[in-house]
């Protein structure tokens, strides 16, 4: 992974955790909130892309279906 500035986050409070480095929190997901403390478009591995893509598709599901029950 290629770090940016902050190479960890202190507190997860209730976020799920993704990813850690020497067992601290690198990646988290709260609800359709995504971050994390590296640049994964700087590496080849596409699964913290494909995760986002993942939720913003099941997001769009989601919309659609509250607009077919309106």
């Amino acid at each position: 992974a290629v770090f940016i500035r902050a190479p960890w986050v202190e507190d997860a409070g209730d976020a799920e955790v993704l990813a850690e480095v020497d067992g601290r929190a690198v990646a988290l997901r709260e609800g359709n909130l995504l971050t994390c403390a590296f640049h994964p478009e700087l590496t080849d591995d596409s699964r913290f892309h494909a995760l986002f893509l993942a939720m913003v598709s099941a997001q769009q599901t989601s919309q659609k279906a509250d607009e077919r029950t309106l």
